[in-house]
């Protein structure tokens, strides 16, 4: 593996979006692949039996999320390629708890160069989950919930920070602020950089 950025925010910040955008300005020259951790788990997850979908994800056991998100681990650190993680620093469980979206195994087998958290107000993103048809219904929430989590996530992200030794960066993504935001993270990605043996030949 090469090197890996982990990106995260609770959704409905604009993480994805963010994150597709600063990719496409940097992917020519940087070469970074953009990997899903969910999506890599949840194939995981299916194989076993465990799900039928995304959301039955959130239900599962403590100790099967931990199991599966190892070996969700395992298989991302086993590309070859620099990788922009899309994932998230906790995860809300159907009870309302919180589970931790790395263990410390799972930060050192990464070796993460960087953490960016990609942020916005409360307000704004439950009116962006407002008008995601796509969403669940349970994501829309009161904005005390929505700042109860985002609090709770820059929390474990300056953890996992801490844990790795590695850069943690946050960006606001509010209205009005997304070319600036873009702007943040391309200049993040810049300055970690590459590692020159995993840029693609040719």
């Amino acid at each position: 593996m090469g090197k890996l950025i982990i990106v995260t925010g609770v959704p409905g910040a604009g993480k994805s979006t963010v994150l597709v955008e600063s990719w496409k300005q940097v992917e020519k020259d940087l070469h970074y692949s953009i990997v899903s951790f969910g999506t890599e788990m949840l194939t995981l997850c299916m194989e076993a039996g465990l799900v039928t979908d995304r959301d039955d994800m959130r239900n599962l056991s403590a100790d099967a999320q931990e199991e599966m998100q190892w070996r969700t681990t395992k298989r991302i650190v086993e590309r070859p390629e620099n990788i922009l993680l899309d994932t998230h620093c906790t995860i809300k469980t159907g009870s309302g708890s919180y589970l931790p979206g790395f263990t410390p195994r799972m930060l050192e087998r990464m070796s993460p160069k960087a953490i960016i958290l990609v942020d916005a107000h409360e307000a704004e993103i439950r009116g962006r989950r407002r008008l995601d048809k796509s969403r669940p219904l349970r994501s829309i929430e009161s904005n005390e919930d929505i700042l109860e989590h985002k609090l709770i996530n820059r929390a474990y992200a300056a953890a996992f920070s801490a844990r790795s030794s590695c850069l943690l960066r946050i960006i606001q993504n509010n209205t009005g602020e997304f070319d600036r935001a873009v702007q943040e993270f391309v200049s993040t990605i810049r300055f970690i950089g590459i590692d020159q043996y995993s840029q693609p030949v040719g």
